[in-house]
């Protein structure tokens, strides 16, 4: 980081808390996870479960990508996207180098992963967003 630059608060967190809407209920859904952040988003890797339709938290963001992030006493909303599959070997490595090798071989390896990038927007909560 340069000298004279801000680090955004996220930097320092060890997880967060990622809240999507419920794609049945339409409420609000809050998952605590590990995350890495990098140039204005945060970096999810999420567990494929059986065919690959991923966890429930990743389910709703395939079906609303208006989500929202807390951590550190603060929230901002953004934006979800999924990534190529490629993506998991260099969100993988960004984990390692946060969490160390051996959490993150016990937690994440092995097992299928679906790669998440949130883009961080304003802060506002999902119940002021519109429908």
């Amino acid at each position: 980081m340069a000298p004279g630059s801000l680090r955004h608060p996220l930097e320092d967190l060890w997880a967060l808390h990622l809240v999507t809407r419920g794609r049945k209920t339409g409420r609000p859904r809050r998952t605590e996870l590990w995350f890495v952040f990098r140039d204005g988003a945060a970096y999810l890797l999420a567990h494929g479960r059986a065919g690959g339709q991923g966890t429930d938290w990743f389910r709703n963001l395939t079906a609303d990508c208006r989500v929202q992030i807390e951590g550190g006493g603060r929230t901002w909303a953004g934006v979800a996207e999924v990534l190529p599959p490629e993506a998991v070997e260099v969100i993988t490595g960004w984990f390692r180098a946060k969490y160390g090798a051996e959490a993150v071989r016990r937690w994440y390896e092995g097992t299928p992963r679906l790669p998440v990038r949130v883009r961080l927007e304003e802060a506002q909560t999902l119940e002021q967003g519109g429908d």
